[in-house]
């Protein structure tokens, strides 16, 4: 059992780092796109479509892109 739960931790964290990855991810993306860098240049670095990148430009991604409070929408 104890093996068990160490194992479950290293999956708690595993997701831990996956979702501050992430939210990290979408902040980084929504200021390129706020300071003017191109659709095709986020898409390329982030390893996303084209398409994508404009969803979350046009607040119609994941919610984690959409701007907060303290983010302005473009």
């Amino acid at each position: 059992m104890k093996q068990q739960n160490e194992y479950r931790a290293g999956v708690r964290a595993a997701r831990e780092a996956y979702d501050n990855a992430r939210v990290e991810l979408f902040t980084s993306i929504r200021a390129a796109l706020d300071h003017g860098v191109g659709i095709s240049a986020i898409a390329r670095d982030a390893d996303f479509s084209r398409e994508y990148i404009a969803k979350i430009r046009d607040g119609k991604g994941p919610r984690d892109a959409q701007p907060t409070n303290d983010q302005p929408e473009t």
